[in-house]
């Protein structure tokens, strides 16, 4: 009985040793986690100055009297662009040849200088936005007459390169009644199109 019970013994022991050799570590393994290497990726910033350069048609409507005076412009603008929505731009803008006085040619001049808030939004290669700011607009028909406030816009870009946009925007340059001393108490709204290119450094 002894025999027996010893036998038996040593056999659940002979059983229970080759149980843990085929059975290994059954501890839980912690799964083994490779971090990517971020080092070598490049990083793409949303801050860059750009500068430009632009046709603007200005337009100057007296609405009581129903009368135009416009001007071919040359624009020059600079800005930065420092969020991934948001841009600070300056414009100026300067007529480059007669200005037409409802049909009739004059030697007068038509300006434009402005500081824009422009917010933006990205759609792969187009990108639309606006303008909010403040400028002064002039008309100078021998007697330079100005008018300075809040000017607005809307417009729309597109990425030719990576480092030139095409772009076309309207911007709203003055809206009120009369206009320094060229008019009374008349309906005055100053606006322009424009259309140009932006380099990106």
């Amino acid at each position: 009985m002894k025999k027996q019970l010893l036998s038996t013994t040593a056999a659940a022991l002979l059983l229970l040793t080759n149980f843990s050799y085929a059975g290994g570590d059954i501890a839980p393994q912690e799964p083994e986690v490779t971090m990517p290497d971020v080092m070598d990726e490049p990083v793409v910033s949303d801050n860059y100055f750009y500068a430009g350069i632009g046709y603007s048609y200005m337009d100057m409507n007296d609405d009581t009297l129903d009368t135009d005076i416009t001007a071919n412009a040359a624009t020059f603008l600079a800005g930065y662009k420092f969020h991934q929505y948001l841009a600070v731009e300056g414009r100026y803008s300067l007529s480059v040849s007669d200005l037409d006085v409802e049909g009739v040619d004059r030697s007068w001049d038509m300006s434009n200088v402005a500081i824009y808030l422009k917010p933006q939004y990205a759609f792969e290669q187009v990108t639309v936005y606006g303008l909010l700011g403040y400028g002064e607009v002039t008309l100078d028909n021998g007697t330079s007459h100005s008018e300075d406030g809040f000017q607005w816009g809307l417009g729309a870009s597109f990425s030719a390169t990576e480092n030139i946009d095409v772009f076309v925007d309207y911007t709203r340059l003055y809206d009120d009644n009369g206009f320094d001393t060229f008019t009374a108490n008349n309906d005055i709204i100053f606006d322009s199109v424009n259309v140009g290119v932006n380099y990106k450094f």
